[in-house]
């Protein structure tokens, strides 16, 4: 941990994962790369590659849930146009 000082990018990857950020800051990206790298090959990185899942699901359920967000607001106005269009006839 050679930096004393914390900037936003890494409080949002704190409030993201408190772990990820810690090894970041511990270990650095460059190796955390190269672990992402040796997953299939070391059994003893299944904690690491436990990780690694669990966010990809997360990304997935997120963008999942935006998408269906939007439709459904994108359905309501429609809707609201479709009746004040009914109405004024």
């Amino acid at each position: 941990m050679a930096n004393k000082y914390i900037s936003a990018s890494e409080i949002n990857q704190y409030m993201y994962c408190p772990y990820q950020w810690y090894y970041e800051k511990k270990y650095g990206h460059k190796y955390i790369n190269e672990l992402r790298d040796k997953i299939d090959t070391k059994p003893e990185l299944s904690n690491f590659k436990k990780g690694m899942e669990y966010h990809e699901k997360y990304y997935k359920d997120i963008i999942f849930i935006r998408y269906k967000k939007i439709a459904i607001w994108i359905f309501v106005i429609l809707a609201l146009i479709l009746i004040g269009i009914g109405f004024f006839k």
